[in-house]
């Protein structure tokens, strides 16, 4: 890939169109954030805070025969402390995007490290709120003709495994293991009017033999997701299924359901909003079946709770939020998350989705996860162009489940972060 790269880029270099036009921009972010009591076990002390440091430097050239290119290196430092290892300094240096793009006529090609977008993004998106956000290297043919837009994609995640440092490996760990995974797609949307339409896609997620996290498994997702906006109500429902291989000798069949809706009022562009969200668990009865749905890269973080307790799997979530803004800068936000797990002897899934926050255990009966309550503020410093403070506190009060398989303990957990963003 690299080497296609290369000889594309020295080709554009090459030819006799006349010197780019270069665009180049920045975006350096300060955020702290701690962690109060996540295992819900106050007489364990697992809480933690750290200070991360971002900065993305984006630059684009264009060319006049099509071709344009598009660098984003980031550099990211991390101070990250633990009870139990004190303090710890973590840093990194990489590549976020780099790819050569032609555009001709409705059709373009982009080739080399990319970011896939798409929809809410409950299954395809960059993970931007994180410090070292999701990429990958491939290829991306579009197609983008008055209202039908389709993006077919062969890719794999990019060799970016510094995703999340700790005191043990402070070169980091992924979120997943990247090696030996590949990812193909075709997601088209047609839009009948402005932000009124459909989407529908296929995606092929396959490992080889040789990787480290189910091996040999090849799944097919297949979903379908429905948008509009009229007047003042706005509303989105998605319908996704899976089949395939989970592993050798066992069969993938899931399924998982999205709907959302909202009210919008012209009083401080106020929004109260209404989400359900449900997968259907694995009871575990049949060892021939894998019936919880499993992600091609997950996003579950903006979704189901700030707090990432909850992954699109196994699951029951009832949001209710709001979103006001009295003025040009200063946004307010509000969602109050009802979780609870669908079925009782499943595992609980993690924000990944690929491993158990609580293991699935026959005995279990208790369903209702919790509570969670997360508020955010977001305030544009005016006399400063680009710069925005933004923080948010969460609170998970736990519900029977957790009681069920934390030894009898429920103790409230809470997460907080503090960002100041400048983008220039």
């Amino acid at each position: 890939m690299h080497k296609v790269m290369l000889a594309a880029l020295l080709y554009l270099l090459s030819s006799s169109a006349i010197a780019a036009e270069w665009h180049v921009s920045g975006d350096l972010r300060e955020r702290y954030q701690s962690f109060d009591n996540l295992n819900f076990n106050n007489s364990a002390n697992n809480n933690s805070w750290e200070i991360n440091s971002r900065l993305y430097i984006k630059a684009k050239g264009e060319w006049d025969n099509g071709f344009s290119v598009f660098l984003q290196p980031q550099a990211v430092h991390t101070l990250l402390h633990t009870q139990a290892a004190g303090s710890v300094n973590l840093s990194q240096v990489d590549l976020l995007q780099a790819y050569i793009q032609h555009h001709v006529g409705d059709t373009t090609i982009t080739l080399g490290r990319q970011q896939l977008v798409y929809g809410d993004q409950r299954l395809l998106g960059h993970l931007g709120w994180k410090d070292v956000a999701r990429t990958f290297d491939g290829i991306k043919a579009s197609y983008n003709k008055d209202n039908i837009k389709v993006d077919a994609f062969a890719v794999h995640p990019a060799d970016i495994v510094r995703m999340t440092p700790s005191t043990t490996n402070t070169s980091g760990d992924s979120l997943v293991t990247w090696s030996h995974r590949n990812l193909l797609g075709v997601y088209a949307t047609y839009t009948q009017q402005p932000k009124t339409g459909v989407d529908v896609y296929v995606i092929n997620w396959n490992h080889s033999s040789n990787a480290n996290v189910a091996p040999n498994s090849n799944i097919n997702t297949y979903g379908l997701r429905a948008f509009g906006k009229w007047h003042h109500i706005d509303a989105t429902a998605e319908a996704v299924f899976q089949s395939g291989d989970w592993l050798s000798g066992v069969s993938q069949q899931a399924s998982a359901y999205a709907f959302k809706a909202g009210y919008s009022l012209d009083t401080w562009n106020t929004r109260f909003g209404f989400e359900y969200d449900y997968s259907p668990g694995d009871d575990k009865t049949n060892a021939t079946t894998h019936k919880n749905f499993v992600f091609p890269f997950h996003t579950n973080h903006a979704h189901y709770g700030e707090m990432d307790r909850f992954s699109w799997a196994n699951m029951k979530n009832i949001r209710l939020s709001v979103k006001t803004s009295p003025s040009k800068a200063l946004t307010l936000m509000g969602n109050v998350h009802f979780l609870s797990l669908d079925k009782a002897t499943g595992d609980w899934l993690n924000v990944v989705g690929t491993s158990s926050l609580y293991a699935g255990n026959p005995s279990y009966t208790e369903t209702d996860a919790g509570t969670e309550m997360d508020l955010k503020v977001v305030y544009k410093i005016a006399s400063v162009k680009g710069l925005k403070i933004v923080g948010n506190y969460s609170v998970f009060n736990p519900g029977a489940a957790v009681k069920e398989r934390n030894g009898g303990i429920a103790d409230q957990a809470s997460f907080a972060y503090l960002i100041a963003q400048y983008v220039f």
